[in-house]
Protein backbone atom coordinates (compact mmCIF):
# COMPACT_ATOMS: atom_id res chain seq x y z
CA UNK A 1 0.00 0.00 0.00
CA UNK A 2 2.72 2.60 -0.60
CA UNK A 3 4.20 3.45 -4.11
CA UNK A 4 7.77 3.90 -4.90
CA UNK A 5 7.90 6.79 -6.98
CA UNK A 6 5.16 9.50 -6.65
CA UNK A 7 4.97 12.62 -8.21
CA UNK A 8 4.96 14.58 -4.55
CA UNK A 9 8.09 12.66 -3.49
CA UNK A 10 10.31 13.82 -6.30
CA UNK A 11 11.82 16.66 -4.09
CA UNK A 12 12.90 14.07 -1.51
CA UNK A 13 14.76 11.53 -3.26
CA UNK A 14 17.97 13.66 -3.37
CA UNK A 15 18.59 13.71 0.02
CA UNK A 16 16.96 9.93 0.31
CA UNK A 17 19.95 8.64 -2.15
CA UNK A 18 22.55 11.03 0.15
CA UNK A 19 21.46 8.97 3.02
CA UNK A 20 21.77 5.93 1.20
CA UNK A 21 25.21 6.46 -0.01
CA UNK A 22 25.98 7.62 3.65
CA UNK A 23 24.28 4.81 4.96
CA UNK A 24 25.97 1.63 2.84
CA UNK A 25 29.85 2.89 2.67
CA UNK A 26 32.22 0.95 5.07
CA UNK A 27 29.07 -1.10 5.53
CA UNK A 28 29.37 -5.43 4.76
CA UNK A 29 27.38 -5.89 2.18
CA UNK A 30 23.85 -7.75 3.51
CA UNK A 31 24.00 -10.55 0.70
CA UNK A 32 27.66 -11.56 1.71
CA UNK A 33 27.17 -12.18 5.44
CA UNK A 34 27.19 -15.83 5.84
CA UNK A 35 24.96 -15.48 9.43
CA UNK A 36 23.82 -12.94 12.06
CA UNK A 37 25.13 -12.54 15.23
CA UNK A 38 23.18 -13.27 18.67
CA UNK A 39 22.33 -9.32 18.98
CA UNK A 40 19.79 -9.48 15.97
CA UNK A 41 16.50 -9.08 15.65
CA UNK A 42 13.79 -9.00 13.28
CA UNK A 43 10.66 -6.37 13.42
CA UNK A 44 7.26 -5.47 12.09
CA UNK A 45 6.84 -1.83 11.07
CA UNK A 46 3.29 -0.52 10.78
CA UNK A 47 2.87 2.82 9.38
CA UNK A 48 -0.32 4.73 10.03
CA UNK A 49 -2.49 6.27 7.13
CA UNK A 50 -1.19 8.95 4.98
CA UNK A 51 -2.90 11.54 3.32
CA UNK A 52 -3.58 9.65 -0.34
CA UNK A 53 -6.52 7.76 -0.73
CA UNK A 54 -3.69 4.34 -1.19
CA UNK A 55 -2.53 5.18 1.99
CA UNK A 56 -5.43 5.12 3.93
CA UNK A 57 -5.22 2.17 4.98
CA UNK A 58 -2.08 1.98 6.13
CA UNK A 59 1.63 0.17 5.14
CA UNK A 60 3.58 -2.49 6.63
CA UNK A 61 7.01 -3.50 6.07
CA UNK A 62 10.01 -6.02 7.95
CA UNK A 63 12.67 -4.72 9.54
CA UNK A 64 15.83 -6.97 10.06
CA UNK A 65 18.65 -5.05 11.99
CA UNK A 66 21.63 -6.77 13.20
CA UNK A 67 24.11 -3.90 14.62
CA UNK A 68 27.40 -6.03 14.82
CA UNK A 69 27.15 -6.57 10.99
CA UNK A 70 26.27 -2.99 10.16
CA UNK A 71 23.26 -4.46 9.28
CA UNK A 72 19.56 -2.42 9.15
CA UNK A 73 17.33 -3.03 6.17
CA UNK A 74 13.59 -2.67 5.98
CA UNK A 75 11.81 -4.99 3.03
CA UNK A 76 8.86 -2.82 1.67
CA UNK A 77 6.23 -5.15 -0.43
CA UNK A 78 3.62 -3.11 -1.98
CA UNK A 79 5.65 -1.22 -4.14
CA UNK A 80 4.68 0.10 -7.97
CA UNK A 81 5.74 2.64 -10.26
CA UNK A 82 3.76 4.32 -12.10
CA UNK A 83 6.56 4.88 -15.20
CA UNK A 84 5.66 1.25 -16.09
CA UNK A 85 3.91 0.73 -19.69
CA UNK A 86 0.51 0.96 -19.98
CA UNK A 87 0.06 1.27 -16.54
CA UNK A 88 -3.58 2.22 -15.85
CA UNK A 89 -4.64 -0.51 -17.95
CA UNK A 90 -2.32 -3.32 -16.37
CA UNK A 91 -3.99 -1.92 -12.72
CA UNK A 92 -7.91 -2.17 -14.13
CA UNK A 93 -7.06 -5.52 -15.32
CA UNK A 94 -5.35 -6.61 -11.91
CA UNK A 95 -2.22 -7.22 -13.92
CA UNK A 96 -0.37 -4.44 -12.60
CA UNK A 97 3.09 -5.58 -11.71
CA UNK A 98 4.09 -5.09 -7.61
CA UNK A 99 7.74 -5.46 -6.09
CA UNK A 100 9.17 -5.88 -2.98
CA UNK A 101 12.18 -3.23 -1.97
CA UNK A 102 14.61 -3.11 0.40
CA UNK A 103 15.96 0.09 2.17
CA UNK A 104 17.90 1.46 5.47
CA UNK A 105 16.29 1.68 8.44
CA UNK A 106 16.93 5.52 8.63
CA UNK A 107 15.81 5.92 4.81
CA UNK A 108 12.51 4.54 5.83
CA UNK A 109 12.17 6.42 8.53
CA UNK A 110 13.06 9.69 7.22
CA UNK A 111 10.04 9.07 4.27
CA UNK A 112 7.53 8.74 7.33
CA UNK A 113 8.80 11.61 9.45
CA UNK A 114 8.68 13.92 6.34
CA UNK A 115 5.42 12.59 5.34
CA UNK A 116 4.41 13.27 9.21
CA UNK A 117 2.94 9.25 9.33
CA UNK A 118 3.06 7.49 12.49
CA UNK A 119 4.74 4.07 12.34
CA UNK A 120 4.92 0.99 15.05
CA UNK A 121 7.18 -1.15 16.21
CA UNK A 122 6.73 -4.77 16.98
CA UNK A 123 10.25 -6.97 17.74
CA UNK A 124 9.75 -10.27 16.77
CA UNK A 125 10.38 -13.38 18.94
CA UNK A 126 11.77 -15.99 16.44
CA UNK A 127 14.94 -18.33 17.25
CA UNK A 128 17.64 -17.69 15.62
CA UNK A 129 17.54 -20.21 12.80
CA UNK A 130 14.25 -18.86 12.22
CA UNK A 131 15.70 -15.22 11.84
CA UNK A 132 18.09 -16.67 9.23
CA UNK A 133 15.91 -18.15 7.29
CA UNK A 134 13.70 -15.49 7.44
CA UNK A 135 16.38 -13.02 6.45
CA UNK A 136 17.90 -14.87 3.66
CA UNK A 137 14.23 -15.91 2.12
CA UNK A 138 13.89 -11.46 2.22
CA UNK A 139 17.13 -10.99 0.78
CA UNK A 140 16.28 -13.78 -2.17
CA UNK A 141 12.67 -12.25 -3.00
CA UNK A 142 14.46 -8.57 -3.46
CA UNK A 143 16.68 -10.24 -6.45
CA UNK A 144 15.62 -8.87 -9.76
CA UNK A 145 13.97 -12.60 -10.83
CA UNK A 146 11.83 -12.68 -7.87
CA UNK A 147 11.01 -9.22 -6.84
CA UNK A 148 8.17 -9.00 -8.67
CA UNK A 149 4.45 -10.67 -7.83
CA UNK A 150 0.75 -10.07 -8.72
CA UNK A 151 -0.96 -8.08 -6.29
CA UNK A 152 -4.18 -8.50 -4.56
CA UNK A 153 -5.96 -5.98 -2.20
CA UNK A 154 -6.85 -8.55 0.38
CA UNK A 155 -5.12 -12.02 -0.39
CA UNK A 156 -1.42 -10.55 -1.37
CA UNK A 157 -0.59 -7.43 -0.37
CA UNK A 158 2.07 -5.24 1.47
CA UNK A 159 1.25 -6.64 5.42
CA UNK A 160 -0.11 -10.32 4.13
CA UNK A 161 3.00 -10.71 2.19
CA UNK A 162 5.24 -9.80 5.26
CA UNK A 163 2.58 -12.19 7.24
CA UNK A 164 3.43 -15.18 4.93
CA UNK A 165 7.38 -14.48 4.91
CA UNK A 166 7.39 -14.46 8.77
CA UNK A 167 5.11 -17.89 9.21
CA UNK A 168 6.94 -19.81 6.09
CA UNK A 169 10.04 -18.86 8.34
CA UNK A 170 9.05 -20.59 11.46
CA UNK A 171 10.09 -23.90 12.81
CA UNK A 172 7.89 -26.86 12.03
CA UNK A 173 7.22 -27.20 15.77
CA UNK A 174 6.62 -23.46 16.04
CA UNK A 175 2.76 -22.26 14.51
CA UNK A 176 0.80 -19.52 15.39
CA UNK A 177 -1.87 -19.71 17.16
CA UNK A 178 -4.83 -16.91 16.45
CA UNK A 179 -7.21 -15.88 18.85
CA UNK A 180 -10.83 -15.41 17.69
CA UNK A 181 -12.14 -12.07 16.30
CA UNK A 182 -14.30 -9.57 18.76
CA UNK A 183 -17.13 -9.99 15.98
CA UNK A 184 -17.99 -11.11 12.30
CA UNK A 185 -16.70 -8.70 9.95
CA UNK A 186 -16.81 -8.69 5.96
CA UNK A 187 -13.67 -7.70 3.97
CA UNK A 188 -16.26 -4.30 3.14
CA UNK A 189 -16.75 -3.67 6.78
CA UNK A 190 -12.69 -3.14 7.38
CA UNK A 191 -12.69 -0.78 4.41
CA UNK A 192 -15.74 0.81 5.84
CA UNK A 193 -14.02 1.20 9.13
CA UNK A 194 -11.18 2.91 7.60
CA UNK A 195 -12.60 5.01 5.04
CA UNK A 196 -15.12 6.73 7.89
CA UNK A 197 -16.24 10.39 7.62
CA UNK A 198 -13.06 12.02 5.46
CA UNK A 199 -13.47 9.08 2.59
CA UNK A 200 -17.09 8.69 2.07
CA UNK A 201 -16.78 9.61 -1.41
CA UNK A 202 -14.16 7.18 -2.18
CA UNK A 203 -16.16 4.48 -0.11
CA UNK A 204 -19.05 4.71 -2.27
CA UNK A 205 -16.98 4.16 -5.27
CA UNK A 206 -15.06 1.18 -3.27
CA UNK A 207 -18.89 -0.26 -2.52
CA UNK A 208 -19.97 0.05 -6.26
CA UNK A 209 -16.93 -1.81 -7.45
CA UNK A 210 -16.39 -4.89 -4.98
CA UNK A 211 -19.00 -7.91 -5.80
CA UNK A 212 -20.62 -10.14 -3.14
CA UNK A 213 -17.58 -12.52 -2.69
CA UNK A 214 -16.27 -9.07 -0.24
CA UNK A 215 -19.12 -9.36 1.98
CA UNK A 216 -18.57 -13.22 3.47
CA UNK A 217 -16.88 -13.64 6.91
CA UNK A 218 -13.44 -13.08 7.31
CA UNK A 219 -11.35 -15.80 9.48
CA UNK A 220 -9.39 -14.33 11.92
CA UNK A 221 -5.75 -14.12 9.27
CA UNK A 222 -7.89 -12.44 6.68
CA UNK A 223 -8.30 -9.11 8.34
CA UNK A 224 -3.99 -9.04 8.18
CA UNK A 225 -4.96 -7.23 4.52
CA UNK A 226 -5.16 -4.13 6.72
CA UNK A 227 -1.72 -3.03 8.45
CA UNK A 228 -3.65 -2.09 11.39
CA UNK A 229 -5.46 -4.71 11.73
CA UNK A 230 -2.13 -7.20 11.29
CA UNK A 231 -0.60 -5.07 14.07
CA UNK A 232 -3.34 -5.91 16.95
CA UNK A 233 -3.49 -9.25 15.88
CA UNK A 234 0.25 -9.96 16.76
CA UNK A 235 -0.02 -7.91 20.03
CA UNK A 236 -2.08 -11.01 20.66
CA UNK A 237 -0.52 -14.07 19.04
CA UNK A 238 0.53 -17.02 20.69
CA UNK A 239 3.27 -19.35 19.55
CA UNK A 240 2.35 -23.15 19.85
CA UNK A 241 4.60 -23.07 22.75
CA UNK A 242 2.57 -21.10 24.56
CA UNK A 243 5.17 -17.85 23.80
CA UNK A 244 4.29 -14.47 22.41
CA UNK A 245 4.80 -13.95 18.67
CA UNK A 246 6.23 -10.59 19.31
CA UNK A 247 6.40 -8.04 21.43
CA UNK A 248 4.24 -5.11 22.12
CA UNK A 249 4.10 -2.59 19.85
CA UNK A 250 6.12 0.40 20.14
CA UNK A 251 5.34 4.07 18.91
CA UNK A 252 8.20 5.30 16.69
CA UNK A 253 6.67 8.23 15.34
CA UNK A 254 3.09 10.06 15.87
CA UNK A 255 0.95 11.30 13.35
CA UNK A 256 1.19 15.02 12.78
CA UNK A 257 -0.69 15.63 10.12
CA UNK A 258 -2.94 18.02 9.20
CA UNK A 259 -6.50 16.95 10.76
CA UNK A 260 -8.66 16.15 7.62
CA UNK A 261 -11.91 17.86 6.65
CA UNK A 262 -15.05 15.11 6.93
CA UNK A 263 -16.48 14.69 3.42
CA UNK A 264 -19.59 15.85 2.17
CA UNK A 265 -21.92 12.86 2.63
CA UNK A 266 -22.93 11.68 -0.72
CA UNK A 267 -26.10 10.33 0.29
CA UNK A 268 -26.64 13.59 1.12
CA UNK A 269 -25.56 14.94 -1.96
CA UNK A 270 -28.03 11.93 -3.95
CA UNK A 271 -31.14 12.41 -1.80
CA UNK A 272 -31.02 16.07 -2.93
CA UNK A 273 -30.52 15.24 -7.04
CA UNK A 274 -33.53 13.16 -6.05
CA UNK A 275 -35.59 16.05 -4.99
CA UNK A 276 -34.16 18.09 -7.40
CA UNK A 277 -35.72 15.29 -10.55
CA UNK A 278 -38.88 14.67 -9.00
CA UNK A 279 -39.53 18.78 -9.08
CA UNK A 280 -38.00 19.11 -12.34
CA UNK A 281 -40.06 16.08 -13.79
CA UNK A 282 -43.50 17.69 -11.55
CA UNK A 283 -42.81 20.88 -13.57
CA UNK A 284 -42.32 19.90 -17.09
CA UNK A 285 -45.09 17.51 -16.82
CA UNK A 286 -47.44 20.55 -15.78
CA UNK A 287 -45.89 22.40 -18.64
CA UNK A 288 -45.45 19.79 -21.35
CA UNK A 289 -41.76 19.99 -21.79
CA UNK A 290 -39.23 17.39 -22.67
CA UNK A 291 -36.30 17.37 -20.56
CA UNK A 292 -34.40 14.74 -22.99
CA UNK A 293 -31.22 16.23 -21.29
CA UNK A 294 -31.65 15.00 -17.94
CA UNK A 295 -32.68 11.60 -18.92
CA UNK A 296 -29.35 11.55 -21.54
CA UNK A 297 -27.12 12.61 -18.45
CA UNK A 298 -28.68 10.06 -15.96
CA UNK A 299 -28.86 7.40 -18.59
CA UNK A 300 -25.30 7.87 -19.52
CA UNK A 301 -23.79 8.02 -16.11
CA UNK A 302 -25.69 4.83 -15.12
CA UNK A 303 -24.63 3.15 -18.91
CA UNK A 304 -21.34 3.95 -18.74
CA UNK A 305 -20.79 2.68 -14.55
CA UNK A 306 -22.70 -0.56 -16.02
CA UNK A 307 -19.67 -1.34 -18.36
CA UNK A 308 -16.98 -0.89 -16.02
CA UNK A 309 -18.94 -3.18 -13.67
CA UNK A 310 -19.22 -5.59 -17.09
CA UNK A 311 -15.63 -4.89 -17.45
CA UNK A 312 -14.00 -5.32 -13.73
CA UNK A 313 -16.34 -8.69 -13.34
CA UNK A 314 -15.23 -10.63 -16.82
CA UNK A 315 -12.05 -8.75 -17.98
CA UNK A 316 -9.95 -8.29 -14.98
CA UNK A 317 -8.39 -10.99 -12.88
CA UNK A 318 -10.18 -8.45 -9.77
CA UNK A 319 -11.81 -11.59 -7.99
CA UNK A 320 -13.61 -9.00 -5.87
CA UNK A 321 -15.47 -7.13 -8.38
CA UNK A 322 -16.88 -10.59 -9.70
CA UNK A 323 -20.61 -11.41 -9.15
CA UNK A 324 -21.25 -7.46 -8.86
CA UNK A 325 -24.87 -7.21 -7.88
CA UNK A 326 -24.75 -3.34 -8.20
CA UNK A 327 -25.65 -4.66 -11.70
CA UNK A 328 -29.47 -4.97 -11.19
CA UNK A 329 -29.89 -1.52 -10.66
CA UNK A 330 -27.34 -0.03 -13.09
CA UNK A 331 -27.88 -2.22 -16.24
CA UNK A 332 -26.72 -1.28 -19.20
CA UNK A 333 -29.59 -1.37 -20.90
CA UNK A 334 -29.76 2.39 -19.77
CA UNK A 335 -27.39 2.72 -22.94
CA UNK A 336 -30.26 1.36 -25.35
CA UNK A 337 -32.42 4.50 -24.03
CA UNK A 338 -29.73 6.93 -24.36
CA UNK A 339 -29.21 6.45 -27.85
CA UNK A 340 -32.86 6.53 -28.75
CA UNK A 341 -33.97 9.32 -25.87
CA UNK A 342 -36.69 10.26 -28.20
CA UNK A 343 -37.75 6.99 -29.31
CA UNK A 344 -37.95 4.92 -26.59
CA UNK A 345 -38.84 1.18 -26.61
CA UNK A 346 -41.99 0.47 -23.56
CA UNK A 347 -40.44 -2.98 -23.43
CA UNK A 348 -37.31 -1.70 -22.41
CA UNK A 349 -38.27 0.85 -20.04
CA UNK A 350 -40.55 -2.41 -18.60
CA UNK A 351 -37.52 -4.63 -18.51
CA UNK A 352 -35.58 -1.84 -16.29
CA UNK A 353 -39.07 -0.55 -14.04
CA UNK A 354 -39.23 -4.28 -12.98
CA UNK A 355 -35.55 -4.55 -12.03
CA UNK A 356 -35.61 -1.74 -10.42
CA UNK A 357 -38.96 -2.79 -8.52
CA UNK A 358 -37.01 -6.02 -7.70
CA UNK A 359 -34.03 -4.31 -6.16
CA UNK A 360 -36.47 -2.15 -4.03
CA UNK A 361 -37.97 -5.44 -2.89
CA UNK A 362 -35.11 -7.36 -2.10
CA UNK A 363 -32.55 -4.69 -1.03
CA UNK A 364 -31.85 -6.60 2.91
CA UNK A 365 -32.35 -9.82 1.02
CA UNK A 366 -29.75 -9.56 -1.64
CA UNK A 367 -26.03 -11.14 -0.51
CA UNK A 368 -24.76 -7.94 -0.52
CA UNK A 369 -24.20 -4.62 0.64
CA UNK A 370 -25.50 -1.67 -1.17
CA UNK A 371 -24.35 1.99 -0.22
CA UNK A 372 -27.05 4.14 1.16
CA UNK A 373 -26.13 6.53 -1.73
CA UNK A 374 -27.48 3.57 -3.90
CA UNK A 375 -31.31 4.13 -2.75
CA UNK A 376 -31.91 7.54 -3.93
CA UNK A 377 -30.11 7.05 -7.31
CA UNK A 378 -32.51 4.34 -7.84
CA UNK A 379 -35.06 5.90 -7.23
CA UNK A 380 -34.04 9.03 -9.35
CA UNK A 381 -33.85 6.94 -11.97
CA UNK A 382 -37.24 5.11 -10.98
CA UNK A 383 -38.45 8.93 -11.42
CA UNK A 384 -37.44 8.95 -14.84
CA UNK A 385 -38.42 5.22 -16.23
CA UNK A 386 -41.95 6.22 -15.24
CA UNK A 387 -42.18 9.53 -16.58
CA UNK A 388 -41.33 8.22 -19.75
CA UNK A 389 -43.27 5.47 -19.75
CA UNK A 390 -46.50 7.74 -18.85
CA UNK A 391 -45.53 9.44 -22.12
CA UNK A 392 -45.20 6.31 -24.05
CA UNK A 393 -48.95 5.36 -22.88
CA UNK A 394 -49.94 8.72 -23.47
CA UNK A 395 -48.44 9.21 -27.32
CA UNK A 396 -49.54 5.23 -28.21
CA UNK A 397 -53.46 6.42 -27.11
CA UNK A 398 -53.71 9.88 -28.70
Amino acid sequence: MQQSISMRKLHTLFILLLLQITNFVGATPPDTIRGLSDGAFASLLTCGPGDEFYESFGHTAIRVCDTNNHIDIVFNYGCFDFAEPHFYLKFAKGRLNYFVMKSTFDDFMLEYRYFKRAVWEQRLRLEKDELERLFAALLENTEPENMYYQYDLFLDNCATRVHNMINNALSPERKMQFGKPKQATTYRDLIHKYTEETLLWWRLGVDLLLGCETDRTMKTTEYMYIPMEMMTIYDTTLMSDGKPLAENAVQLLTDSRATAKKSVSPTLCFWMLFAIVVLLTFISRRNEWKIYWLDGILFAIVGILSLVLLFLWFGSDHWCCEANLNLIWANPLYLWLLFRLRHSNMVIVLILGCTLFAFFVGWAMWPQHFNAAVLPITLTLAVRLVDRFIDMRKYKTS
